[in-house]
């Protein structure tokens, strides 16, 4: 599985991208920003996207996958510091497979990603 990630802390990326290698997955890129994220998710396939709400720049993880969705048909795993009721009302009218609250561990991420396998 081809997995994004959109994170804009470097630890936090990191510890992601070695969980989702250990699980036999491949990152294709980690990005900081929602933009970024838009963009890459535009010009390259990507089975999934590990995707920070509060991110750098102008546009949040959901805004994100919302113009993501417009062209790609892409899930997200939302990962985030953040789990008050409006944001998860939010993430859940995107194409949402999970909403996670940091940080995501190891074997939350294996049952997650188990899901789509």
């Amino acid at each position: 599985m081809k997995v994004l990630i959109v994170e804009d802390d470097l630890i936090l990326t990191m510890l992601n991208t070695r969980f989702i290698e250990i699980l036999g997955h491949e990152v294709v890129k980690a990005l900081k920003s929602g933009e970024e994220a838009v963009e890459f998710a535009k010009e390259n396939d990507i089975d999934i996207i590990l995707m920070d709400i509060r991110l750098k720049g102008k546009m949040d993880g959901i805004e994100a996958m919302i113009e993501i969705n417009k062209t790609k048909d892409i899930k997200a795993i939302y990962i985030t510091g953040n789990s008050d009721p409006e944001t998860r009302k939010r993430a859940e009218a995107t194409n949402m497979l999970d909403f996670c609250v940091k940080p995501l561990n190891f074997e939350e991420l294996e049952v997650i990603l188990g899901k789509i396998n």
